[in-house]
């Protein structure tokens, strides 16, 4: 029992880091300094330096501290400004009591600069830090032309840093973006579907505001694909994803179920204006949407969040309605509510 749960809570931590390029960064970079420069605290306790011990500590305590911090309160943004803000400051420490040594720790100190922060706090930060520690240097009595190397390498090595962390960015926002789209329609896939739910449930049941869902599901779907084709159901399909984007308010989010289903999930609605767009979607698709001068329509089953429902049941209400739309005609609107079954 106590290794399944270790295991669960591993997979917990790990999908966790995956799906958060920022988080993963700040605790890869956060945990092994910490380790690093806690090793060096103790060689110099055991050497009897003392202030150098407390700086050390000092920096562990920080570290330690800030991955706590965006670990609980997933905030990396803030997290890693502070960050970059809190080594800066020990690198400079180190350097005027130390002199060469804290030089070494500065490149560290930019590159994570550019993957912990955002460019407009990193690049001023970067600038900064060089001419700060070239003085600190300067009046530390080091080499002029050991400062002009160091200069030139940290230039050098900031537009690296600079080119890579921004490419990592773009690459982790498409990631991420592909994980919550359907590749073909644009819409949210289930996963982004269940979290919404969960939010707008967690709202429902605060008594903040109403939520309602429409699920949305193609007419003879299937005999589009077997008469004219799939790629001419694709087009059906990402024509149908737009309309119902367009003739949606801002606040409304579209996902795509599965197949031909979507779901459409009305945020800060009451029963009357969930029908009301229910009915406008309906007709629009009526009047809009056709292959080779055949109009398609779609089933419409519509469910109102209960504050007691979990988003579960909530989507299985919709589900059922459209199933019974889907069984009653076709081109129907199903509105379930907390008993039975109303028809429009």
């Amino acid at each position: 029992m106590m290794l399944k749960k270790l295991g669960n809570q591993y997979d917990t931590i790990r999908m966790r880091l995956a799906n958060d390029f920022r988080l993963s960064i700040i605790m890869m970079f956060c945990i092994p300094a910490a380790t690093a420069i806690g090793g060096f605290g103790v060689y110099r306790f055991l050497q009897g330096d003392w202030v150098m011990t407390l700086v050390d500590a000092l920096l562990v305590a920080v570290l330690i501290s800030i991955s706590g911090f965006v670990w609980i309160t997933g905030n990396t943004v803030v997290a890693g400004i502070l960050l970059v803000i809190c080594t800066g400051i020990g690198v400079l420490t180190v350097l005027y009591l130390v002199g060469l040594v804290g030089l070494f720790w500065a490149y560290v100190d930019i590159i994570a600069t550019f993957f912990l922060s955002p460019p407009a706090f990193a690049i001023p930060k970067a600038l900064l830090m060089v001419v700060a520690s070239v003085a600190l240097g300067a009046a530390n009595g080091l080499d002029p032309l050991a400062l002009i190397s160091f200069a030139t390498t940290v230039f050098v090595v900031s537009i690296f840093a600079f080119s890579f962390a921004r490419r990592s960015r773009a690459q982790a926002r498409l990631l991420e973006e592909q994980a919550i789209r359907d590749p073909l329609t644009g819409a949210g896939n289930r996963r982004a579907l269940e979290e919404e739910l969960c939010i707008a449930i967690a709202r429902v049941q605060r008594g903040e505001a109403g939520a309602g869902l429409l699920m949305l599901d193609l007419d003879h779907f299937k005999e589009i694909n077997d008469r004219y084709g799939h790629a001419n159901g694709d087009e059906v399909l990402k024509q149908f994803a737009e309309l119902v984007r367009t003739h949606s308010r801002h606040e409304d989010r579209l996902f795509r179920f599965g197949g031909e289903e979507f779901v459409l999930l009305l945020n800060s609605v009451r029963a009357e204006s969930m029908i009301l767009a229910a009915r406008h979607i309906q007709q629009t698709i009526r009047d809009r949407l056709s292959i080779h001068a055949h109009s398609v329509t779609c089933s419409i089953g519509a469910a109102l969040a209960a504050p007691h429902d979990d988003w579960e049941s909530w989507l299985h209400r919709a589900d059922n309605a459209v199933y019974e739309a889907k069984t009653n005609g076709r081109d129907t609107i199903i509105v379930a509510d907390h008993l039975p079954a109303e028809r429009c």
